[in-house]
């Protein structure tokens, strides 16, 4: 009888191994289950979040005529849904491209804070928008013989002076929604000249432009310029936006 002792020890333990065995595959399934239903919560979210950006895009398109196609616009928070059904969003960014009514291409981008649902649309906490045209199609709307370009932070203006280069370096400001330029140099051939000479400035005061109206009701803040576009700055406090324009 003795025999038959070691044997039944072995059977007994290894049934005992199965058993606990059972509590831990069941957990690890439970896991993968709350794991995979996470998972699924994450992308029906981001999918909502999608279709609405899609949505906004399509009627930003529809009711901003100057667009040459729909903008891009993300909608940030998560998650979305909640966002959504409470109304208000903590950041939306829009980003389109759009052509003004004498044909200068502009880069349009709006950073929305705090975007939240209200009577007859939504409003923003606070606005920043740019909006850049290329310097290439500027210098294009000047003549064939004009090219500017940024440097320093101003704007390096070249035409061909009866076969010579004549350079205008100036400073843009904003007076109002008008872009002045003051000259700060000026060389002839490779010479310098005095920026303040008569025919400079004169030319200079001819080559003021006024600002097109911008969207939503913005008024320009600011202008600068780099290596290769003019941007015009706006920034804005509790903007309003309609849900029809």
């Amino acid at each position: 009888m003795n025999r038959t002792a070691p044997s039944e020890a072995p059977a007994r333990a290894a049934g005992h191994g199965t058993a606990a065995s059972r509590p831990r595959r069941t957990r690890r399934w439970a896991l993968a289950g709350a794991s995979g239903l996470l998972v699924g919560l994450v992308l029906a979210d981001r999918v909502a979040a999608g279709v609405a950006e899609g949505r906004m895009a399509d009627r930003i398109a529809a009711r901003q005529s100057a667009l040459v196609a729909a903008p891009n616009v993300s909608i940030d928070g998560f998650p979305f849904l909640w966002h959504a059904a409470a109304g208000t969003y903590p950041q939306v960014e829009v980003e389109g491209r759009a052509e003004t009514r004498d044909g200068l291409p502009v880069t349009a981008a709006f950073d929305l804070r705090d975007v939240s649902k209200k009577p007859g649309g939504y409003s923003a906490a606070a606005a920043r928008a740019e909006f850049k045209v290329p310097l290439d199609a500027l210098g294009a709307k000047r003549g064939p013989d004009v090219r500017l370009t940024g440097h320093d932070g101003r704007l390096e203006i070249t035409r061909s002076v009866m076969g010579v280069p004549l350079v205008v370096t100036a400073a843009l400001t904003l007076t109002g929604d008008t872009v002045t330029l003051e000259p700060t140099a000026a060389s002839l051939a490779g010479r310098p000249l005095d920026p303040a000479n008569p025919r400079i400035v004169a030319a200079l005061k001819a080559a003021e432009r006024k600002i097109p109206e911008l969207p939503l009701g913005l008024s320009p803040s600011a202008i600068s310029v780099d290596g290769s576009d003019v941007t015009v700055h706006s920034e804005a406090k509790d903007l309003a936006l309609p849900a029809r324009t």
